[in-house]
């Protein structure tokens, strides 16, 4: 089981060099709940430790909150343990490359609608009031009965895939007809 902090930077350091960079604290929770659930439906376990809360906006980790506040709205613009990635088992990372791979095309309001369905994680806890703890059975319960997230299969690529597909300052870009849902 690794650290949520661990979890947090690796969900920053995703969006830290895409211009369209949108990894605000409300989105890292959002993502941090979302990798929970799978974690627990897939694997029968948790991803990490710490409780989740039901909030006003959706689920909370409430020390990754606390963490990244001083963000405000803003984008998060850095990670706080550059060698997170070194914790990760190659389940857990495997996990968190489909997490992104299935929700990071979502916006964050689409996040927080998603999270607030009737029969939700969240929804249910929420009823208790805010700062509810979430429980890792309903998650459980509730991402086991949704269809299977995809698996993020990277294509094979050799170098004679990339000749003539060049950017204008040199570097390769991927084949037009490049798909990554194969």
């Amino acid at each position: 089981m690794c650290k949520v902090h661990y979890v947090a930077d690796f969900f920053i350091d995703s969006a830290l060099n895409d211009p369209e960079n949108n990894m605000t604290n409300m989105r890292i929770n959002k993502l941090l709940y979302f990798a929970q659930g799978w974690s627990l439906a897939r694997y029968g376990k948790p991803l990490f430790t710490d409780e989740i809360e039901a909030w006003d906006y959706g689920p909370v980790v409430p020390p990754i909150y606390h963490r990244l506040k001083t963000s405000g709205r803003d984008k998060i613009k850095g990670v706080m343990d550059e060698d997170y990635a070194s914790h990760f088992t190659k389940q857990e990372s495997r996990l968190l490359i489909d997490i992104l791979h299935a929700y990071d095309r979502y916006s964050t309001a689409g996040l927080v609608e998603m999270t607030h369905q009737p029969g939700t994680p969240w929804s249910l806890a929420k009823r208790e009031g805010r700062g509810a703890i979430i429980s890792k059975d309903s998650m459980k319960a509730y991402f086991s009965k949704l269809p299977s997230m995809p698996t993020f299969k990277m294509p094979d690529f050799h170098e004679a895939d990339f000749i003539g597909h060049r950017n204008a300052a040199g570097h390769y870009i991927l084949p037009e007809d490049w798909n990554d849902d194969e």
